[in-house]
């Protein structure tokens, strides 16, 4: 008992060393809490949230910008209509042509 007490009374004469001790001690208690980790897990959520809202601000430029088409192009809104709704022009001709299922293909082959 008496070498653990003489010990810690030469520890009390080096500030330094004590310092170092109370730094390690902190360290430990911030890990121990839980404080460091959650620290690194809310600025790594924090960098995700921030990409997410970049790529939103990107989007919603884009979208602008179909919508400052839309309303200043009669083009635009055709082209969209006859891709999105698959409409025609009434001087336009339009092809259909059928789709064989592989399965068909092979039965023919075989006959």
């Amino acid at each position: 008992m008496t070498l653990i007490k003489d010990w810690f009374l030469g520890l009390l004469e080096h500030p330094v060393k004590i310092g170092i001790a109370a730094a390690i001690l902190a360290l430990v208690g911030l890990l121990t809490q839980g404080t460091l980790i959650d620290l690194w897990t809310l600025n790594s959520e924090q960098r995700k949230l921030k990409k997410r809202y970049e790529e939103t601000l990107k989007y919603n430029e884009a979208i602008r910008a179909k919508i400052e088409q839309a309303r200043t192009s009669d083009k635009f809104i055709g082209h969209e209509a006859r891709e999105k709704l698959d409409l025609v022009k009434e001087d336009e001709l339009v092809f259909i042509f059928e789709n064989e299922s592989p399965t068909a293909m092979t039965l023919t082959q075989h006959l």
